[in-house]
C-alpha cells in the first residue's frame, strides 16, 4: 500500500509541477490569440464600414495578420445589400401599390470571385458587412485538454464575429 501511494504522489506531483502550468500558459496563449483576431476583425470591418470597398490588399494584409497566430481559420463574410421591389400578388397575377425590402445575401465565395478576377468588391452605403472567424485546428489548449481528458475534444477555442453597416461608399 505505501508503494501505490508513492506512485500516486508522484504522478500528481508531475501533474501539479509540469502539465499544469503548461495548460495555464496554453490558455493564456488561446486568449491572446482570441484577442488580437478579435482586434484584427475589428480593423478590417472598420475599413471596409469606412470605405465601402473591400481590396485584395486589406483582404491579404488580414489573413497575413491573423496567421501569425500560427493557427488555421475559417473565415465567412456575409455581405448584404438592400433590395426594393414592387409588391407582387401572385394570387391575383398584379402589382400592388406598396413596395418590398429584404436583403440580398453575398458571401465570400462572391468575394473571393471578384480578386480572382483583379477586381475589389465594392459595397453600397446602407449595406451590411459582417465577418466570423473560427479556428479549425486544435490549439495547444485544446491538445493538451483533450489528452487529459482523454476525449476528442473539438471544442471552438477562437471565435470573432463582428460586422456593422457601410458608412460610406467609393464614388
Amino acid at each position: 500500500m505505501d508503494a501505490f501511494g508513492k506512485v500516486v504522489a508522484i504522478f500528481a506531483g508531475v501533474i501539479l509541477l509540469f502539465i499544469a502550468p503548461l495548460l495555464y500558459m496554453a490558455q493564456k496563449q488561446d486568449s491572446i490569440s482570441q484577442l488580437y483576431v478579435t482586434q484584427e476583425t475589428i480593423r478590417l470591418t472598420d475599413n471596409i464600414r469606412m470605405s465601402g470597398v473591400l481590396t485584395q490588399n486589406m483582404y491579404k494584409d488580414y489573413i497575413e495578420r491573423i496567421d501569425k497566430t500560427g493557427n488555421l481559420y475559417n473565415l465567412e463574410i456575409l455581405h448584404a445589400h438592400k433590395r426594393v421591389a414592387p409588391a407582387y400578388d401572385e394570387i391575383t397575377d398584379t402589382v400592388l401599390d406598396k413596395v418590398d425590402s429584404y436583403f440580398y445575401n453575398t458571401y465570400e465565395e462572391e468575394i473571393y470571385k471578384a480578386f480572382d478576377e483583379g477586381k475589389d468588391y465594392y459595397f453600397t452605403q446602407g449595406d451590411y458587412i459582417s465577418i466570423k472567424v473560427v479556428n479549425r485546428n486544435k490549439t495547444m489548449a485544446g491538445r493538451i485538454a483533450s489528452s487529459l481528458s482523454r476525449g476528442n475534444n473539438s471544442e471552438v477555442s477562437i471565435l470573432v464575429t463582428y460586422g456593422g453597416m457601410i458608412r460610406d461608399e467609393v464614388e
